[in-house]
């Protein structure tokens, strides 16, 4: 169980995140507490997405800041530009809350 689940998501192992949220099966995102980032005035979100790149292949849960994104909405979640890991191709918009695949 854990990262290199893909069935058991980040909402259900991740501890250090505040407010822990799932987009897809494969795109969660929550925040992380102040007093563990080095940049406690960043009001944007994490993510967690599965790449099935990784791993050799054998995919994996893979965490990513987002300090070149703007924070549009924190409720309900609106995230620009688009976000894109170049690892796996995975390409989408969060607005509105939801995921909006590229």
């Amino acid at each position: 169980m854990g990262i290199k689940d893909s069935s058991t998501p980040p909402t259900e192992w991740c501890d250090w995140w505040t407010e822990v949220h799932q987009l897809t099966p494969g795109i969660a995102y929550g925040w992380v507490p102040p007093d563990m980032t080095a940049a406690p005035e960043d009001p944007n979100p994490w993510f967690w997405h599965w790449c099935s790149a990784a791993a050799n292949g054998e995919g994996r849960w893979m965490g990513q800041a987002t300090p070149n994104h703007t924070l549009i909405s924190r409720d309900p979640l609106h995230m620009e530009p688009s976000l894109l890991w170049p690892c796996c191709g995975t390409h989408g918009w969060v607005r509105n809350g939801l995921w909006i695949t590229a």
